[in-house]
């Protein structure tokens, strides 16, 4: 148990991602916990880290700090090194510069502010370099893994050391689903110091009542940051399966990845559904719900998932909800009760689950509604209480 002297214990969370700056399902969890913290009375700070390929980043000049909603956000900017291959040496690597600075960057920040405890979202390099930090200078620290780290990282053969490591230095590992456990302890045995803790949602006082029906356009949503993860072009064929038997349009709300542009465009010629397919801004957090009502079916296709907030936020609207069976999503849909749940990378059962929910519109009001009672069992006091006991294994306070 780690002793300390003062009332209140600092808590420094390490994130690549955190509001307003970035919208997606990471900033947004990362932000709830540094709330629970806050709210624990532990004197809670968070280093974002961001990178700029362009411009010379000095380690004196690198570094903004404020203060948000009571959370001390220090936003941190480190450099990357421009090389080009016919330079390049053998022990070289264009990633060690990023790397390094984002640890000395982190250990100024320590030196200055005296942290009790790392905690870190993301393995890599947010996990590893806060592991590192934390090792060095005897320190507890937690890493949570979300899912596109552990379940890409671990692929690629120059990050599944880093991984591994960050791992091993790690006092505490938090899942956001089992499966992001178990896949962990595939590559490490992690499983003794390993926690699971879902994500929470509000249920909103407002519900449309009347959706799915058989006359009229459906609308299908579907929303996040578009990567290979999210299983976009499964959608689009199932949907291809479906558009001369239904009348539907499918709104995809959020940003495409630059590295997906190409295999977009490509599934919209193939598949035929240009004509059936919107793509939309993201819309704030505090506007989702307004998005949901005017939505008749929610689907999420993803290939890979940890604990999906906007699946979170479509069944607590009460819409009809179809996901496929990875990350957390077993354990959030009871399949064919408060949702539908597919096997991943399975475009015909996507398409059999959107056809029965649209061809019996009851039974799919009745999903929504499920769906929406299922979500107050993911409530915020039950992830704040969540986090505090695993805040208290590593501190006293």
């Amino acid at each position: 148990m780690q002793q300390r002297n003062r009332a209140k214990p600092k808590v420094c969370i390490v994130t690549p991602e955190y509001p307003p700056e970035q919208w997606g399902g990471l900033a947004r969890t990362v932000q709830r916990v540094s709330y629970h913290a806050r709210d624990m009375g532990l004197n809670t700070h968070v280093a974002v880290f961001s990178i700029d390929p362009e411009n010379l980043v000095l380690l004196d000049e690198n570094h903004r700090s404020e203060s948000l909603d009571g959370v001390t956000v220090h936003h941190i900017t480190v450099g990357k090194q421009q090389m080009n291959e016919s330079s390049r040496e053998i022990w070289d690597c264009p990633h060690t510069y990023t790397v390094r600075m984002m640890y000395q960057s982190l250990e100024i920040l320590h030196a200055r502010e005296q942290f009790d405890l790392f905690h870190s979202f993301f393995l890599y390099p947010a996990g590893y370099v806060a592991g590192l930090v934390s090792r060095r200078f005897r320190k507890p620290s937690i890493v949570t893994i979300v899912g596109n780290d552990i379940k890409k990282y671990t692929f690629s053969p120059e990050k599944a050391a880093i991984c591994r490591i960050g791992l091993e230095n790690a006092d505490r590992i938090v899942g956001l689903s089992r499966d992001l456990v178990e896949m962990a302890d595939a590559l490490v045995r992690i499983e003794e110091k390993s926690r699971i803790i879902y994500n929470s949602v509000r249920v909103p006082d407002y519900y449309r009542n009347e959706r799915v029906t058989k006359q009229g356009m459906t609308r299908i949503g579907c929303a996040g940051i578009f990567k290979y993860a999210k299983g976009l072009p499964y959608l689009l064929k199932a949907a291809a399966l479906l558009k001369h038997e239904y009348g539907f349009v499918l709104e995809l709300r959020g940003h495409l990845r630059e590295s997906e542009t190409q295999v977009f465009d490509r599934m919209l010629e193939h598949t035929g559904m240009s004509g059936h397919v919107h793509l939309l801004e993201p819309v704030t957090h505090e506007r989702i719900s307004e998005w949901m009502d005017s939505l008749d079916l929610f689907v999420l296709p993803s290939v890979s998932e940890g604990c999906p907030n906007i699946l979170m936020e479509a069944m607590a609207s009460g819409v009809p909800s179809i996901a496929t069976n990875t990350g957390a999503i077993g354990g959030l849909i009871e399949n064919g009760t408060s949702g539908l749940i597919v096997p991943w990378g399975d475009s015909k059962a996507l398409a059999g689950a959107m056809s029965h929910m649209m061809q019996n519109p009851e039974l799919a009001r009745n999903m929504g509604l499920a769906g929406r009672e299922r979500m107050r069992k993911f409530s915020s006091d039950r992830e704040f209480y969540a986090w505090r006991e695993l805040y208290r294994e590593l501190l006293e306070f």
